[in-house]
């Protein structure tokens, strides 16, 4: 279901003209139709590679990801961050998830509780995955809990309607390899991201948009 890390290409930013356009025809494919690896082979740029390309430029220090996966950012944002040496947390970030899809993850049995103490973390990142986790408050704060004074939450959520659609129409998604839990949602609204982040105690929530406005980036300050 995984596979590779995306190729380099793939996450450069800017994106060159032509393969913005290229991108575009072929939006089908790598929106709805193909899983990111084949999406890759055919040089379009996968979903995959548009959220770790939007969320790589923010992750600093010390970083949790939780629902990891295959622990696909962390091993990208070490390698980006050169010898352990040279960048303090790089080498102590930490993946997270409940189920062990083989990248090496510290695996819990869910996210009301994360066993690491409090601020210790500069960054904690939810990439695409909170809708997928039941006790989204509790996870919530447990991320506030555990960052720095001053630290970074980062999320990214596709919106309710569309995430209803494309989960209908994703053969390949995650969550067809496993039970859906009560209290999943396949996307959520804006509006219901940022009231969950005030309720959690972040403040200075930010919102962009990006791949044609139908995924959004949040950045929450602790």
């Amino acid at each position: 279901m995984f596979g590779d890390d995306p190729p380099s290409w793939a996450l450069h930013r800017p994106k060159p003209m032509l393969q913005s356009l290229y991108d575009l025809l072929g939006m089908p494919l790598r929106l709805a139709l193909l899983p990111d690896h084949r999406n890759e082979r055919l040089h379009l740029t996968s979903l995959r590679a548009e959220r770790l390309a939007k969320v790589l430029p923010h992750l600093r220090g010390r970083v949790l990801d939780i629902g990891a996966g295959d622990n696909m950012l962390i091993r990208l944002y070490r390698a980006r961050q050169g010898p352990a040496e040279s960048t303090p947390g790089a080498a102590e970030s930490v993946g997270l998830d409940v189920i062990d899809w083989g990248g090496g993850c510290q695996i819990v049995p869910d996210c009301r509780s994360l066993p690491y103490a409090d601020a210790s973390f500069d960054t904690v990142t939810v990439v695409a995955c909170l809708n997928h986790i039941p006790e989204r408050v509790e996870a919530l704060k447990e991320a506030h809990r555990i960052l720095k004074p001053g630290g970074r939450l980062i999320v990214t959520m596709i919106g309710k309607v569309i995430g209803e659609v494309g989960h209908a129409v994703w053969w390949y998604s995650e969550d067809k390899h496993r039970d859906v839990e009560e209290g999943e949602v396949m996307g959520m609204n804006p509006r219901d991201i940022i009231a969950l982040l005030d309720a959690s105690g972040f403040s200075r929530v930010a919102h962009h948009r990006f791949l044609y406005g139908l995924n959004s980036l949040y950045l929450a300050e602790r």
